[in-house]
């Protein structure tokens, strides 16, 4: 059997990938350069038609990011049957230096927005700055988890991050920074919408979806303390409740706009002109069962809880609507982790059996006595800063395996926890998941335009 080389080469992609140079270029020549608010408000619109429609695939996301974040994973078992997504992470690669590439095209378009809306009045130019400063972190956060290694508290300060880019420059070569000023200007950014008292729904990113993503954010960098503070306040100030396991099936499988414990949600417009492909996708993404592994969490009665009956059917195929969303139950258990690291054992258990209950029939309450001893044959069997699992921190990991499935949750996860390696047989050939893998590579042409924009460790360029 061959294995993939432990180093990936990056080859040049030609005209497809122009790197920084996107984010820097000027407005194109020829066209009139916006004026009113609602003219700048329209570039704003575009974007979030994007979302509604099911094309984003950088802010939110849409299916074609469900396909390849759970097709990297290990929650679908691509041993049994490959099908037509994607293998390994390797694959990626192109894939992921196109994506760096053209998410820079949305911050470009937020940063237009808020040099020119800065300082305006009016419910129009207000709101459109406050999405677009949204718009903006939550690209910042999405590059970090794509484009950045794993969060370390002593590493913060030394780790590549992402260029900080405010205004357009074009002979500026803006080099990628630390990670922690990567993380602290994702929040900067988030903190900035929240402080326009975002309240209209049309322009999506209102205050407690950006507060979602604010909290993901600092989850992401390990801040429990900001975790637990902003989780609080979702979870008790923002109206929305756990949808019980009555409700469960038709709120994770609507096709329609944002229902039950939904906070914010992609692809609300069943009329996009996508449609057509994203059902087709939906076939694809059926065409690997889930492992055997991810089925033994449900127990020996796996019909007793509403995620198994919702998501799979008899041989383990997904009927899960496949959508990138965020959901009341993923801040409920990132408080419950939260929790369980600043040392408050009670309350992690407390939110775990709070999800339990609305998701199990008859749950059992689970205790520090009770609690499943730690598997040794778990993908993850360290925690963030590499110590060995606990039962309480695998529990939570089971239950978020369990709840997130389908939503393009568990390859952050691996990330996140160890960056487990791990291969699989296809056509009897051997591909490998390396611990490198799980941080994407920047495009070639911004390591080769700029001598201090350092690649990502594993990728040597071929010139």
């Amino acid at each position: 059997m061959n294995d993939m080389n432990r180093t990936i080469i990056i080859a040049a992609l030609g005209a497809l990938l122009s790197g920084c140079g996107r984010y820097l270029d000027v407005q194109p020549q020829g066209e009139v350069i916006p004026k009113t608010d609602e003219e700048f408000a329209s570039i704003l619109h575009t974007r979030l038609r994007d979302i509604e429609g099911g094309a984003d695939e950088y802010v939110i996301g849409n299916m074609d990011v469900i396909a390849r974040l759970e097709g990297c994973a290990d929650d679908l078992d691509a041993n049994i049957r490959a099908g037509s997504i994607t293998l390994y992470s390797g694959e990626c690669i192109n894939t992921m230096q196109l994506y760096y590439t053209d998410i820079w095209e949305v911050v470009r378009d937020c940063n237009i927005l808020i040099e020119n809306l800065s300082g305006r009045s009016g419910e129009t130019a207000e709101s459109t700055l406050s999405a677009a400063y949204a718009i903006k972190g939550i690209c910042y956060y999405n590059l970090i988890r794509n484009f950045c290694q794993p969060w370390s508290d002593e590493s913060a300060d030394d780790l590549p991050g992402i260029p900080v880019v405010e205004e357009f420059d074009i002979n500026d070569m803006t080099a990628r920074g630390t990670l922690r000023e990567s993380c602290e200007y994702s929040d900067e950014m988030l903190r900035k919408s929240l402080e326009l008292n975002p309240s209209d729904k049309t322009y999506i990113f209102t205050e407690w979806v950006v507060k979602a993503y604010r909290a993901k954010l600092a989850f992401w960098c390990c801040d429990w303390d900001l975790t637990k503070e902003i989780c609080t306040d979702i979870l008790e100030n923002s109206g929305l409740e756990l949808t019980p396991a009555s409700g469960y099936a038709e709120m994770i499988n609507s096709t329609g706009n944002a229902s039950g414990e939904v906070i914010v949600k992609s692809h609300v417009n069943n009329s996009s002109e996508l449609d057509w492909y994203f059902t087709y996708l939906k076939g694809y993404l059926a065409s690997r069962p889930a492992c055997a592994s991810l089925i033994r969490l449900f127990g020996p009665e796996p019909e007793k809880d509403i995620r198994y009956t919702t998501c799979f059917d008899k041989k383990r195929f997904n009927l899960k609507q496949p959508e990138c969303r965020v959901r009341l139950s993923e801040i409920v258990l990132m408080m419950a982790e939260a929790c369980c690291h600043t040392g408050d054992e009670a309350g992690a258990l407390g939110w775990i059996n709070e999800l339990r209950r609305n998701r199990i029939e008859n749950a059992e309450e689970l205790t520090l006595d009770n609690l499943p001893p730690v598997r040794d044959d778990s993908r993850i069997c360290v925690d963030t800063y590499g110590r060995p699992l606990t039962p309480l921190l695998q529990a939570i990991f089971d239950e978020r395996r369990k709840e997130l499935f389908m939503e393009g949750d568990r390859w952050f996860e691996l990330k996140r926890n160890g960056r487990p390696e791990w291969w699989i047989i296809s056509n009897g050939l051997k591909y490998t998941t390396y611990e490198y893998l799980y941080t994407a590579p920047v495009p070639k042409r911004d390591v080769d335009l700029n001598p201090d924009f350092v690649q990502n460790p594993g990728y040597v360029i071929n010139n």
